[in-house]
């Protein structure tokens, strides 16, 4: 994943296609984004104001242009938590989807509902990006651990309920993308 979507389009264009030649040596695909999320990511905070969609225009260029193996769109998701219910723009992840023909993928989905996430889907969306979710999940049960055994000090202990409760999360997205039991 090369984000250059805080870049102007063409240094965008240049960064990403620089990354592809260097991958597509080593025969590792690049998924790049074009249009900026909104939320909080890392040490990264872009206020809603500074997000901007995906222009299907663009998209068609930039993977022209780029030669990457997957898009990741900006239609209204956002990293981190939602305050509010999401508004995704699904006219233009169709619009998108028609004239783009690499996998399309969906950054900021912990918590959009359950219908949404179904609708992005089939509209051309193939990867669902839910890291803010399993963050939480992790660290809810290493805190509620601790919390029982504040005398704790064994990683191999507090860490376990940790990766059991990504897991049931997983469990649930795979269910929610329609993925259970495909390789």
């Amino acid at each position: 994943m090369i984000d250059g979507s805080h870049c102007a389009f063409e240094d965008n264009i240049r960064k990403v296609s620089e990354v592809v030649r260097l991958c597509q040596r080593y025969d590792v695909s690049v998924e790049a984004e074009l249009g900026r999320l909104g939320g909080q990511e890392d040490d990264l905070n872009v206020d809603s104001a500074d997000s901007f969609f995906t222009d299907p225009t663009s998209a068609r260029l930039f993977v022209e242009r780029t030669g990457i193996d997957s898009l990741a769109v900006a239609i209204g998701s956002a990293h981190g938590l939602y305050h509010g219910e999401p508004h995704l723009d699904f006219a233009r992840l169709a619009q998108v989807r028609k004239v783009v023909d690499v996998p399309l993928v969906l950054h900021g989905a912990s918590g959009i509902p359950e219908h949404m996430v179904h609708e992005a889907i089939e509209l051309g969306i193939c990867k669902v990006n839910v890291a803010t979710d399993l963050k939480i999940a992790f660290a809810d049960a290493v805190k509620d651990y601790f919390t029982e055994h504040p005398e704790a000090n064994d990683p191999r202990k507090y860490i376990t309920p940790g990766k059991e409760a990504m897991r049931k999360v997983v469990l649930e997205k795979i269910r929610i993308c329609g993925s259970e039991g495909k390789l």
